[in-house]
């Protein structure tokens, strides 16, 4: 207690950050207990989800729960190996939003600034399927016994696990069910164009490094990647249609380059990755490529006229 004076009269109060202290303690443990309860329903009606959490766990990686984080579910942050999940959102979300962050947590992504706006718009694409088809292909196995958590996953990600189920049940292939649902993410294109933005706007900020827009990321590479997803893929119209906002933002950041700051004309007629993309007008038309890259896959998924493969 601290003693104070108000108009000459002792009066004794609580100290506050001890009160506070003890309400942030309080609040923490409730939290602590709800991740650790999340975690074991995870376990036990998933074992990918199982496997996923426990891998991360087992590299150090931490689960919590924070304040309000507005309409994102949870994020993980490489820097801190920390999976934040929203305190607001209920159970059922957040037990397949802890799987989908900790597989995020197993990936290594190659994309910086030297890549192209192409090379990143794609590799970034590429994490979030990925990430999404784990987390779809363990909500599948949850679905009996966490049949909230289905149904929230289904109301959001309804094509996903369409092309999911469909596979599974024909075949009874986990992984080649993963890969539907992994290129099934990319046909919800108002869904897609959030991370396409974000992937432009992060790359704007390599405008003043001499590296930057070099390199590229080919189909082949990222197969290679993630494993389960065939190359051809990634070379398809289907994995590589942005919107004309994007495609045009694109090029604006590749042409504003340092390298491009002497030529005063005709810098629109410079050659930017954002060539490479099939471009999806307001009306849904998808024209194809102003340039093609020379790779074996790009060639046979051209060849199919950018069909869905």
């Amino acid at each position: 207690m601290t003693a104070i004076f108000v108009s000459g009269a002792l009066m004794t109060t609580f100290d506050q950050p001890q009160q506070n202290a003890a309400e942030i303690e309080k609040r923490e443990a409730a939290r602590a207990d709800r991740v650790e309860k999340l975690v074991a329903r995870i376990c036990k009606a998933s074992p990918l989800g199982k496997k996923i959490v426990e891998s991360a766990i087992e590299r150090g990686i931490s689960i919590g729960i924070d304040g309000d984080k507005g309409n994102c579910l949870g994020c993980y942050v490489p820097s801190m190996k920390y999976v934040s999940l929203d305190e607001k959102a209920p159970d059922a979300k957040l037990i397949s939003t802890i799987v989908h962050e900790c597989r995020h947590s197993e990936q290594k992504p190659t994309h910086d600034h030297s890549y192209s706006v192409y090379s990143n718009v794609a590799e970034v694409r590429a994490l979030e399927a990925d990430a999404m088809a784990h987390e779809c292909a363990a909500v599948y196995q949850m679905r009996k016994t966490e049949p909230d958590t289905y149904a929230a996953f289904c109301e959001r990600h309804g094509g996903m696990m369409q092309a999911y189920e469909a596979s599974f049940e024909k075949d009874k292939d986990a992984d080649k069910a993963k890969s539907e649902a992994f290129k099934a993410w990319y046909d919800h294109a108002s869904y897609v164009e959030n991370y396409d933005r974000s992937v432009v706007d992060f790359m704007e900020m390599g405008k003043l490094y001499s590296g930057a827009y070099k390199k590229e990321i080919t189909p082949k590479q990222l197969s290679a990647e993630f494993g389960y997803v065939d190359e051809a893929f990634f070379a398809s119209a289907r994995a590589n249609t942005v919107s004309e906002k994007t495609a045009k933002n694109a090029a604006i950041v590749e042409r504003g380059h340092i390298r491009h700051a002497l030529k005063l004309f005709g810098r629109s007629k410079i050659k930017t990755s954002a060539d490479y993309f099939y471009i999806r007008d307001a009306n849904g038309n998808v024209e194809p490529p102003k340039r093609r890259q020379l790779n074996p896959a790009m060639a046979k998924a051209l060849s199919n006229g950018g069909s869905r493969l």
